[in-house]
């Protein structure tokens, strides 16, 4: 693949997809099975999966595809 470096940009607008694992883990952690701190370390490997497809994809500006976020409005209200 050739790198074409010209007047391009792109955006990243909005959450990706929340992998299988992350959403039982959410469930689990709703029903009280699993603690926060496990969640998180979930959240954080999860977000590093995600960061090594964006760079792989050859992205120079990576998300974390707001896989910590609940739901979407929250930062609304």
């Amino acid at each position: 693949m050739t790198n074409i470096k010209g007047p391009f940009r792109y955006d990243i607008v909005g959450s990706f997809l929340r992998p299988q694992r992350l959403k039982e883990a959410r469930q689990q952690y709703a029903q009280g099975s699993l603690s926060q701190s496990e969640l998180t370390a979930i959240e954080n490997e999860e977000i590093t999966t995600l960061v090594t497809k964006e760079k792989a994809a050859g992205l120079h500006a990576v998300t974390d595809g707001e896989f910590r976020r609940r739901w979407w409005h929250l930062d609304f209200l």
